[in-house]
Formats: structure tokens, C-alpha cells, sequence
């Protein structure tokens, strides 16, 4: 079953391929499918706000670093002291520290949740910064491609191979640089 599926998926392609590329090939001149390629990574590498605002996500990644190495620091200096005095410690005694050790492992994973997890500062802070520059990095590649009459714009990353002609990233480049 596995193999007729497969095969029937292969003769789908070959089917449909040759027409599909033959469309996009002469697209230029009937008005057919014309697709281009951008390196959107390329793009926003070379922007200079984006590297200010790689350059304050590292500052501010560093700082929230920092303070959780302290927190942690402090844990194991806790625990080293708790071992050493367990033995001499009363029920009580041993139930407060226990209880003082595993508020410093909540704070510490708070901590690092609210400033490094998924939705925490850091997080935001990226969004914040990242977010008008790929706003203007889409409203670039929009011009160029409409500039140019294209169907379709596709990422780099999604193709094996393409011809070189079809890449429009350093025209959307040039637009970003000309547009400031």
C-alpha cells in the first residue's frame, strides 16, 4: 500500500510538474506565474537597527544572567551549609532550612521564567524591537515584488535549488537603504 501511494504521489508530480515549470518559466511573457526568492535573514543582518537591537537583547539577556547566576550561587552556598549542620540540627531546625532551600529554587525558576521563559521579558522585548523592523522588511520585499511584477515571493530556506536570477534580496536591500 505504502509503495502504491507513493508511486501514484510520484506520478501526480511528473504529471504536473513539467506544465507547472513550463508556466513559471514563460511567465515573463504571457503574464503566467512569475515567483521570486528573498533571504530575509540576509536582509535584516545588514540593517543597522537591527544589530542596535541585537546588541540591547544581549545586554539585557546578559543582565537577567547575571542575576540568576547569583540567585544560584546563593542555593549552593545554602545547601552547602545546610549538609554540613543537618546532623546537628533539630527536627524543627532542619524543617525551616529545607524550607528556606526550596524558596530559593521557586524564586530562581520564577525568576528565570518571568525574564527568559517563552512570554518573559526577554521574550517581549524581542518582539518589541524585532517587530517594526520585520514590518519594514515585508513592506520592502511587498515593493519590490510588485516593483517587478511577481505572483509569489518564497523564503530561501524552502528551496534546495533556484536560479540565482530569481533572488531579489539585495534589490529589497537597496530599497531599505534607500528608503531611511
Amino acid at each position: 500500500m505504502k509503495y502504491f501511494v507513493s508511486a501514484a504521489l510520484l506520478a501526480a508530480v511528473a504529471f504536473v510538474s513539467p506544465s507547472f515549470a513550463q508556466k513559471a518559466a514563460s511567465g515573463a511573457s504571457s503574464g503566467g506565474v512569475k515567483i521570486g526568492v528573498v533571504d530575509s535573514q540576509k536582509i535584516v543582518a545588514q540593517l543597522p537597527e537591527a544589530k542596535e537591537a541585537q546588541e540591547k537583547l544581549q545586554e539585557s539577556g546578559k543582565k537577567y544572567r547575571d542575576t540568576l547566576e547569583i540567585i544560584q550561587k546563593d542555593y549552593v552556598q545554602a545547601l552547602e551549609s545546610y549538609d554540613k549542620q543537618k546532623g546537628m540540627m533539630s527536627a524543627d531546625a532542619k524543617t525551616k532550612e529545607e524550607d528556606r532551600l526550596k524558596a530559593i529554587q521557586e524564586r530562581f525558576l520564577r525568576y528565570r521564567e518571568e525574564k527568559l521563559g517563552n512570554q518573559g521579558e526577554l521574550a517581549q522585548l524581542q518582539e518589541e524591537l524585532l517587530a517594526p523592523i520585520r514590518k519594514r522588511v515585508q513592506a520592502a520585499i511587498k515593493e519590490v515584488a510588485k516593483g517587478e511584477k511577481l505572483s509569489a515571493v518564497m523564503e530561501t530556506p524552502a528551496f534546495v535549488y533556484f536560479d540565482e536570477e530569481l533572488d531579489i534580496t539585495f534589490r529589497v536591500l537597496d530599497k531599505l537603504k534607500r528608503n531611511k
